[in-house]
Formats: C-alpha cells, structure tokens, sequence
C-alpha cells in the first residue's frame, strides 16, 4: 500500500513534471470513490502553483444504475457544457477508477449512443492536444476490484502500479528518442512470432515519444500514466498478415480477453479468434462504429520498472520487450480511423523466436532492442 504522503509527492511530480501546470491554469479532475484521495492531492498541487481545480465524480455503480434505468432519447441530448469545457480546459486529468465487475454490466448499445453524441467535443480535445494547447492525462489507479477481476494479489498489483510509476522520465526521454531515431525514415514493419507473421507500414508515419512529460518535444498532449512507449499510427490499409496477441487484457468496460488472434488483409480485420472471452470481445466490438476494423496502432513499451499485470492496460503496455497493436480510432495521433473505440491488445515479444524486422534489418529479437 501507498502513503498519504508518497501519494502527495506523486501528485506534486504529476502537475509540476508530467503536466506542467502554470499559474491561473483550468483544470479539470474526474475521479471515483477509491481515488478522491488522489483527487484532493492532485487538486492541493494544482492551487500551490496558482492553477484552478475543478473536481468532478462519478462511478461504475452510478453509471450501471442510469443506462440501466434511463431512455434513449435523453442519452441523445447534448451536454450543454460540453462545448465549453472542451475549448477552455487547459489540462484535463482522468483518474481511471473503476470497478471492473460493474462495468461490464454497462449495456454496450446505450454506451455507443453516448459515445456518439460525445464525439465532436472529444474532436475538439483531441485537436488541442495534438496541436499541444491542450494537455491531458489519463492516470490509472490500482483498485481491490481490478486485481480480484485478474487474479492477482492486490498488493502485487499495487507495487507494481506505484513503482511504475515513479521513474527516471528525463531518461526515459532520452532513451525512447533513440529508439525513435532507428525509426524515423522507416518504411516496412514485418512482426515475427508464436502464430504471427505480420507486415506493413509506418512510412511518413510520426513516432510519439510517451516519455511522461509534456514539455518534451516528441511528445502530443495526451499523456497515459504510467507512461513508457512509442507509438505510431501504422498506415492504415497496408496491414497484411497475421498476429498472436498472448498477454491478457481488460478493456475500459470490464471486458477481459487473452489469446486474440487477428488477420488482415489490405488494412481490414478479416478474420478472429479469441480463446478467452469472445462474448466480452464481441461485445465492444460488435456494438462500436466506424473504422473498428482497422489497425490504429503500434506501440513498443519501453519503461524498465513495468511488470506485467495480467490486463491492467495502462501498466502492461509499458513493459519494455512487449509490443501492443490496437484497433479502431487513430485520428487523436495522427492517423486516419475514425471509430468509438480504441482497444489494444498485447504481446510477449521476450519469447523465444519473437522478432521485429525494420526495412529487412533486425531491430528487435526475443525482446531486446538490437
């Protein structure tokens, strides 16, 4: 377990590093019930360097209780301070709190009606954070529920989140902006492994340099803490091939997964299997809208603490030696997928015959950057 005063100092380093908050700043914190305690921290920090706060609730179980009991004509209403909040916010911060057991309760179709009448406030968001007069963070947060959900012993999971966390992020800039340079007038990907053969391209394509901090130049708006990758928005139509992802996963909703295989063709997901889970997959995926067929991303976790976790996306897609492709939107990176949904899936590249091939040249073999 964390401190109270461990806690105070990760949230000092969260709005002074990570976001960079600046005097007179709107920020705005959404939280739930296990984290109003980091909510209040990241808000005491947010007024010490003169910024405003604005904290905001919610939860999986009031969620599960509106959409649930609510009609759907009132889920086509517009929220009305929508517009404003995604113009005017100058750092928006989401602390993933939630209840995986309740989550997956959510039904999907009313979910998508939501996310559809959300959508052009979250082009507006994702439009400032890529030109960078917005910045963001998504912030994940260990619960009792979440590790129940993967079986893991909460404490486990709890260190594992927290030492992730805290790391070195001036070297992990450096190191990913050489990773980033190997990469950068490349063309051909081919991604080699247990049931996977999998090719295309990532020419003219920009590499993100997720480093955890704002101010870097290399990196969007958009922060995931923890934070450790690279990424990249493949060229859509150019993905042929098969992939094997291993490592299991839970999506936002609850949803759990392990052993997803996808094949492409040309760009488009023609063919899956998933060996746990398909209801959940199907679920998301079946109910989700637009360019849900299509790769959205590459991403190569590049953060030395990072264990894996046994789904807990946000930790288990920075561990340096996995890969994560996603499917769906891209447009908030520089792709072209337009979709409701962003989901990644993830892969042991430390395996014994996992290899990355850049342009024909080795760039990493059984986990290891070469």
């Amino acid at each position: 377990m964390i401190s109270q005063k461990e806690l105070q100092k990760i949230a000092k380093t969260i709005i002074k590093v990570n976001l960079a908050v600046k005097n007179k700043e709107l920020v705005t914190i959404s939280t739930g019930p296990n984290a109003l305690d980091f909510a209040e921290a990241l808000a005491y920090e947010v007024a010490i360097v003169g910024g405003q706060a604005s904290i905001s609730y919610g939860s999986d179980k009031l969620n599960l209780r509106i959409y649930k009991d609510i009609k759907t004509k009132f889920l086509k209403n517009k929220p009305k301070l929508a517009p404003t909040l995604a113009r005017k916010v100058d750092v928006g911060i989401v602390i993933d709190d939630s209840d995986p057991f309740l989550a997956r309760l959510l039904p999907q179709k009313k979910i998508e009606i939501r996310r559809k009448i959300l959508k052009p406030f979250r082009k507006i968001e994702e439009r400032r954070q890529l030109e960078r007069d917005m910045r963001a963070a998504l912030i994940g947060f260990p619960t009792v529920k979440d590790a129940e959900a993967m079986k893991v012993p909460f404490k486990k999971l709890s260190k594992i989140f927290w030492d992730t966390l805290m790391i070195d992020y001036e070297r992990l800039y450096r190191f990913n902006k050489k990773i980033i340079k190997k990469l950068e007038k490349a063309d051909k990907v081919r991604i080699i492994g247990e049931r996977t053969d999998l090719e295309f391209s990532i020419k003219n394509r920009k590499f993100f340099n997720a480093c955890g901090m704002v101010t870097k130049k290399g990196e969007m708006g958009y922060l995931n803490l923890p934070d450790g990758e690279i990424f990249t928005p493949p060229v859509e139509n150019s993905v042929n091939g098969k992939i094997y992802f291993d490592l299991p996963c839970m999506y936002h909703y609850g949803k759990q997964v392990k052993g997803v295989w996808f094949k492409f063709k040309n760009g488009k997901l023609i063919d899956y299997k998933v060996e746990k889970g398909l209801k959940d997959f199907e679920d998301i995926y079946k109910n989700a809208s637009g360019d849900k067929n299509k790769i959205g991303e590459l991403g190569i976790g590049t953060n030395p603490k990072a264990k894996i976790t046994g789904g807990m996306i946000i930790v288990d897609e920075k561990v340096k030696g996995t890969i994560h492709m996603a499917i769906g939107h891209n447009k908030h990176f520089g792709g072209k997928n337009d979709s409701t949904i962003h989901w990644d899936f993830f892969k042991d590249m430390k395996k014994k015959g996992s290899r990355i091939f850049v342009d024909g040249k080795i760039f990493m073999k059984d986990g290891k950057f070469v």
